[in-house]
């Protein structure tokens, strides 16, 4: 038995670098909150291991767990691979579907390098639009409003860089987590959610505060646990659970639109998220 896909047309993914759950309910996250309730969501998901950006980013972008793809540590560099990778980008491509990826500032001389990488993955455009949440979702709805199929990825630093500088759940982190909810309020107002054609993926990367105050490379729950959200039309709101992993998103992604998960993806789609998949022989 199988579930047949939901014809997702466009999958938006905001990924809330260094977002605690329980920082949704301590900060009144208006926008996370309700996302959440009105798509299906859970706030126990588990990312990777190591629970550090830069693997699971590129878990994100191959669908491959750490000890696969070869990054497991917080520096992003040209890895040893260690098995056949199958970037979800790369099938979008060979489906003629746009794949544009949103992060934030980064020196001059490294964004030449960063597109090269991100063209070996398959991704079609890659945009450093500021420094801030605030700004990625700004220059967001500008690529929204012309790419209406295909995949836009963001990478939100706002909590991550509060968190390191002055420690989870600090003042400073609050501030942090409330800008990216409100950018998200903003970016929110660009898609049409009551369409079936149209997924947004809310997620963190991993938590923080966790063994220690300013990082989150441990196996602590506060660093390993963080919120998964879907939203959109063909989204059945309610709870996915505690067995959800970050590596659930590249191959939810995929299946959503319609493609095959490839066997070296580590996790699974979540199809009991789509009210509008249909059990098949």
């Amino acid at each position: 038995m199988h579930r047949t896909s939901p014809s997702v047309r466009r999958v938006t993914v905001v990924v809330l670098d260094g977002l605690r759950p329980d920082a949704i309910d301590k900060f009144s996250l208006f926008t996370v909150a309700r996302l959440a309730q009105r798509g299906a969501s859970t706030l126990r998901a588990r990312t990777v291991t190591p629970s550090v950006t830069a693997a699971a980013m590129a878990t994100l972008l191959t669908g491959a767990a750490p000890d696969r793809h070869g990054l497991q540590s917080e520096r992003f560099h040209m890895p040893r691979i260690r098995g056949a990778l199958h970037p979800w980008a790369k099938q979008l491509a060979a489906e003629r579907l746009p794949t544009t990826m949103m992060m934030a500032r980064i020196p001059v001389f490294f964004a030449p390098v960063a597109r090269r990488f991100a063209s070996m993955l398959g991704i079609g455009e890659t945009h450093f639009p500021g420094d801030t949440c605030t700004e990625i979702a700004a220059a967001a709805t500008t690529v929204l409003d012309r790419q209406r199929d295909g995949v836009v990825v963001m990478h939100w630093p706002d909590g991550d860089r509060a968190g390191h500088e002055h420690g989870w759940m600090s003042p400073e982190y609050a501030l942090a987590a409330g800008r990216m909810d409100n950018a998200l309020g903003r970016l929110v107002r660009s898609i049409d959610l009551d369409d079936p054609r149209e997924l947004l993926v809310v997620c963190a990367d991993h938590g923080g505060g966790g063994a220690r105050l300013r990082s989150h490379d441990s196996e602590h729950h506060a660093d390993t646990t963080i919120p998964v959200i879907l939203a959109g039309g063909a989204v059945l709101p309610g709870d996915l659970g505690a067995d959800v992993t970050f590596a659930d998103v590249p191959a939810t992604l995929l299946w959503s639109l319609g493609l095959k998960v490839p066997e070296s993806y580590a996790g699974r789609p979540l199809v009991h998220a789509f009210q509008r998949s249909e059990v098949a022989a």
